[in-house]
Order: structure tokens, then C-alpha cells, then sequence
């Protein structure tokens, strides 16, 4: 630090052996006079026409707005003011040491204390500016140092709770985009695997993106204390990652750093990165959490990127789901021991052969879905979304209850905050008739994943089977609020509209889930059924025919016509279509314990039968 000399006093003649000069009083009281004592830093402020001491030059707001803590301003007045590290601590009290931690926002200074004892010290009294926005650091450095306090150190039975933000793509070129979303991803996915962390669900905290929204906003949306968010600057081999933790409470920021890294470090910035915030947090690892967040394989770096442009179109299903195959193909091709694009294909084709998309018949997209889901775990055993995966297969396909609880069950031990995990386990728990065990793991889902839509309407949809129809209701007017663009909220109002009697509401709402999605099969099975059941057999007939010949050019699983047939009360038909149904391993079988459209036909043997063929009764 460079010390300015100072001049002798005015009237006092300079020579070798003049006698030492009175040491200032440099006291509180003594600052307190209308006295010069102070000095500009003339290397900064040397005005022409003026003398280099007068304090009443004012020190420019652009130079003022440079400093970002209390110590930072405080070291550059008192250089401004001419006086030494010794003095000032003389004067207001403090040492070096602690005019240094202050520099840190470490140690801070009370409001009182500012004003009593640095503000005279530096002869700010004609500085209004410098003085306001010396206490405006030392205010904004309290309210920090007292709001970390209070996040750092929660109980130890409380559960910190966390959203991942998607990172700000920084750089140029629009198509790293993936990059940067599959940063925040492969982030939040390391920390669902800590069991102490409340770690909000991807769709949940994605759907902000290129949303202007404040931390403290999106923290009461998500039900959340803590935030991350981030940005990427990709340049060539170059990578400038930021992290920032922020105070979902009262938007303040905890903690930030900046990561500047070369492409072939990719693998140990994210361990890094993970690992500061997990010590920022304060949380305690078990030993089998850190090889969960810190065991993952370090593959093939090109292999890697074309899996996280995989997960990018798999989170834009059902539209993306074509493309997310085609890019973890390419990535499997890159790298053949890569677990993670191996889980990710068999997240495609376990959706593709689901009784939610129905693209593909069940028997060739779940077989496909197995050979990537176990080939997943051959690799990494440790890898919950292949374990979940496969367990969903198990239930929708296999009907092998004990397995498929049993792979459930590892799934959440292997990954406690895996939303998908709790909501295809209540998928399993429905079938089975547990109704409220299947609502408190729906419940906890949604408390992982608020915003998701599928999670939301999945509450509508466990009320419905639940034959719960007012709280199926109150979902679907809940989840209509958030994506009123959705069949989904359509489609479920119809169905609990339906078994409630009101038949004109439920055929309007039904006609608006057709529309609105494209006409997919089990909405207009659905409308069939409607109208087959409460006596409008013409326009059943219609909607049989139409599907029954689109079934001639493509997929139309074989349970919606057996809807149709049962509400036209074609009871024969019906169980035709429902053997056709269960060789072709329909999903919706799995569900015949639950479905109120098939109560017509549980008085028939052949029903029990069907039952016993999917193991649902012994």
C-alpha cells in the first residue's frame, strides 16, 4: 500500500534538524472540529486552482459505485484522507487485521459505531454521497452476514430446500443452449442423491426459463429457501462457468464463484462445482452419498455432449421425443459404455409404448426400453433413473408386482428426490388398491415437481381412480390454472364430469381434449364411451369405426375399442378387445381394478379372468 508524505503544516519552515512535529490528535473528538486535518489523495483528485487538501472536492459517483464492500470504501478514504493503516486504527478502534476482515464482510461494523467513529475519522462531514453509501455497505454487508447465518446453519432435522435454475447461455453461438441447460441438469441430478436435500425437479425448475422473474418470486412458487442459478460462456475449448447461491427468502446472494476451465475438464468442474455448494450448504455426505455424486464414470467428453442434447429434446416430449432417440443413438454410438445415454433411450421408448402416448405398440417399445434400461445398469448399478425405468416396465408390461416394487423401492433408496421415481411408484400403488399410500407418494412427487404438468394432473388422475371425484375435480381446475394449453386438465374434467352424471359438461370437455390434442386415441375412446353409455349408440358407432380403421394404418391400442364396446354394451366384443389388449401388453391393463368404465363387465367371469391373467388377483 502506497502512503502519501505529508507536507508541513503551513507557517513551519523545513530543515534537517527541526524538532519533531506534535503528533495530531487524531481522537474521534479531534476529527469532530472544523479542522483540514485530512488530505485528498492527490494522485486521484488533484483539481487545478485548488489546494490538494481541501476535503470539500467531492468524490465522483461513478468512483463510489466501484466498491462493493464496506472495506473496500474504507481503505480508499482513508488513503483519500491522507491518513496511515496506524492512525486510522487509532481513531476508530479497529487493527489492520480487522480493517482487513472487514474488507471481507467477515467482520462487520454496527450502524452506531460507523457513524461515531469512521465517518469523523474521515473527515466526510461536506461528503454526504460517501457517507451514504458507506452506510449503505455497511447495511447491505449486515443484512447478508445475518441472512447466511440463518440459512448456513439450519437444525439438523430440517431439510434444506433447493431449486436449479438453468444456466444464462452467454455465448455467441444459440445452439449451446444444450450445453448450458445439461450444466444446470447434470447439477441438480448430483444433489437429488444427497438425502438431506429437498432438491425441486427439473420441469419444475426449468419452466422459468427466459422468465424475468426475482429469486424471492420464483423461491415462494417453488416452496424453496435456496436458489441456484448460473451462466455459461463457451468459446472453443474454453468454459467460464459462474455459480451463484442465493437467499430465495429475501433474494440476497450467499455465495458466488467463477470456474474458468477447458472442455477436457468438463467431468471435474461439474464434481467442483457440486462440491462447493455441498460445503456451502453445510451439509454432511454419507459415504455412500459421495460415491453417488462423485462415482459417475468419466467418459467420452463428445459422447457426453450429444447425451445432453438428448435429455434437452427429451424434456420437450412429446414433440422431442424423435430427435432425444436420435441423439442418445448418436452418443451410445460415440461411447457404448455410456450408462447415462443408455438410461435416457430407455426413458424414450418406455414413453413411446406407454399407455399415455401409445405410439408404438407396447411388446416392441418395452422390449426395446428393457435392452437399453438394463444394459444402463450393467454399467453403473447405481443409476436410479434405470432402476425406476425398468420398474415402470415391470408394472405397465411384465405384471410382475414384487419385482416392480421391489425396483421401485431401490430407485428411491438410490435417489430419494427423483420425482419420477415417487410418481411411478404411485402408479404401481393405485393398481394395487394401497389408495393412500399412492396418494402420499403422488403428494410427494408434486412437492418435488410443483410446476410439472404430468405431476399435477397425475393428482386428478389418482382421485379419479380413487373414485375421489370432487378432489379429481379441484386438480384439474388447479392444473388448468398453470398450463391452460394442456388436454390433459380437459380430459380428466370429462372423465370425473362423466361419473358424476353430468353428461353435457363431460361431453364438451371431452371434445376439447380431442381438439386440443390432436385427436389422440384414448381422448376419443373416451368420448365413445361417453356416449355409448348414456344412450347416443349412432355416435358411439362413428367413433368405433373411425378408430377401427385408423387401427388399419396405424397404432390404436386395442383397450380403447373395448371401451367403446362396453359403454355400447357389445359385452362379447368387449372381451375380445381386451384379449387383443393384454397380447399386445397394454398398459392400461394394468389398471383394470381401478377403471370406473369397466364396472359394466366385473360381474362376468371372463372379468376375473382377465384379472388373474395380469396377476392382479390369485
Amino acid at each position: 500500500m502506497i502512503e502519501l508524505t505529508r507536507k508541513p503544516a503551513v507557517g513551519v519552515r523545513s530543515h534537517a534538524n527541526k524538532p519533531a512535529p506534535r503528533k495530531p490528535d487524531i481522537s474521534c473528538q479531534e476529527f469532530s472540529k472544523p479542522k483540514k486535518m485530512c488530505y485528498l489523495w492527490a494522485s486521484a483528485f488533484k483539481v487545478s486552482g485548488r489546494d490538494a487538501r481541501d476535503m470539500n472536492v467531492s468524490i465522483p459517483a461513478q468512483m463510489l459505485d466501484r466498491f462493493a464492500t464496506f472495506g473496500e470504501l474504507l481503505r480508499y478514504l482513508r488513503r483519500r484522507a491522507g491518513l496511515t493503516q496506524t492512525e486510522l486504527s487509532i481513531a476508530v478502534g479497529y487493527s489492520d487485521a480487522q480493517i482487513s476482515r472487514l474488507e471481507q464482510n467477515v467482520r462487520l461494523p454496527n450502524i452506531p459505531n460507523i457513524e461515531a467513529r469512521f465517518l469523523p475519522a474521515l473527515g466526510l462531514k461536506h461528503e454526504p454521497a460517501a457517507r451514504e453509501r458507506l452506510l449503505q455497505l455497511a447495511a447491505q454487508a449486515l443484512r447478508q452476514k445475518a441472512d447466511a447465518e440463518a440459512t448456513e446453519s439450519p437444525p439438523a432435522a430440517v431439510m434444506r430446500s433447493i431449486a436449479v435454475l438453468p444456466f444464462l447461455n452467454l455465448s455467441t453461438d444459440p445452439d449451446n443452449e444444450y450445453f448450458c441447460d445439461g450444466l444446470a441438469e447434470e447439477l441438480l441430478s448430483a444433489l437429488t442423491k444427497i438425502r438431506r436435500l429437498f432438491v425441486v425437479a427439473r420441469a419444475s425448475a426449468f419452466s422459468f426459463k427466459d422468465k424475468n422473474l426475482d429469486a424471492r418470486e420464483i423461491g415462494r412458487r417453488l416452496n424453496v429457501d435456496t436458489i441456484i442459478e448460473g451462466s455459461v460462456k463457451k468459446s472453443g475449448d474454453q468454459l467460464r462457468v459462474s455459480v451463484q447461491l442465493i437467499n430465495a427468502g429475501n433474494g440476497f446472494q450467499l455465495w458466488s464463484e467463477r470456474f474458468d476451465r477447458r472442455m477436457v475438464d468438463l467431468f471435474a468442474l461439474q464434481d467442483e462445482i457440486t462440491l462447493a455448494i455441498i460445503e456451502r450448504l453445510k451439509v454432511e455426505l454419507l459415504e455412500k452419498e459421495k460415491l453417488a455424486v462423485f462415482g459417475r464414470r468419466q467418459g467420452n467428453l463428445e459422447a457426453y455432449n450429444l447425451y445432453l442434447k438428448g435429455r434437452y429434446y427429451w424434456a420437450q416430449r412429446p414433440q422431442g421425443i424423435n430427435r432425444a432417440i436420435e441423439y442418445f443413438e448418436l452418443a451410445i454410438d460415440k461411447d457404448p459404455n455410456s450408462a447415462l445415454a443408455r438410461a435416457g433411450l430407455a426413458d424414450c421408448y418406455v414413453t413411446l409404448g406407454s399407455w399415455e402416448n401409445g405410439t408404438l405398440p407396447p411388446v416392441q417399445a418395452m422390449a426395446k426400453a428393457k435392452s437399453a434400461a438394463s444394459k444402463a445398469l450393467e454399467l453403473d448399478s447405481r443409476l436410479a433413473e434405470a432402476h425406476a425405468t425398468l420398474a415402470y416396465r415391470t408394472t405397465h408390461h411384465d405384471w410382475d408386482w414384487e419385482t416392480a416394487e421391489a425396483q421401485y423401492l431401490r430407485a428411491l433408496e438410490l435417489n430419494p428426490n427423483y420425482a419420477v421415481s415417487h410418481h411411478w411408484y404411485s402408479h404401481f400403488l393405485t393398481a394395487m388398491g394401497r389408495t393412500e399410500e399412492s396418494l402420499a407418494a403422488s403428494k410427494r412427487c408434486l412437492e418435488l415437481d410443483p410446476l410439472d404438468l404430468v405431476i399435477n394432473v397425475h393428482m386428478a388422475w389418482h382421485h379419479h381412480f380413487a373414485r375421489q371425484y370432487e378432489e379429481a375435480l379441484d386438480h384439474c381446475r388447479r392444473t388448468n390454472e398453470l398450463h391452460p394449453n394442456s388436454f390433459w386438465p380437459p380430459y380428466f374434467f370429462a372423465l370425473s364430469y362423466q361419473q358424476q352424471g353430468r353428461i353435457g359438461e363431460a361431453a364438451v370437455e371431452f371434445q376439447k381434449a380431442i381438439q386440443m390434442s390432436g385427436n389422440v386415441t384414448f381422448t376419443t375412446a373416451g368420448l365413445g364411451h361417453l356416449y355409448a353409455s348414456t344412450g347416443k349408440s349412432a355416435e358411439a358407432r362413428a367413433i368405433f369405426d373411425e378408430l377401427h380403421a385408423r387401427a388399419q394404418t396405424t397404432y390404436v391400442p386395442a383397450y380403447d375399442l373395448a371401451l367403446v364396446c362396453a359403454g355400447l354394451g357389445w359385452t362379447d366384443h368387449a372381451f375380445e378387445w381386451l384379449d387383443k389388449a393384454h397380447q399386445e401388453r397394454s398398459g392400461w391393463l394394468t389398471y383394470l381394478k381401478a377403471d370406473p368404465r369397466l364396472d359394466t363387465l366385473r360381474g362376468d367371469p371372463r372379468f376375473n379372468q382377465l384379472l388373474r391373467r395380469v396377476r392382479l388377483i390369485p
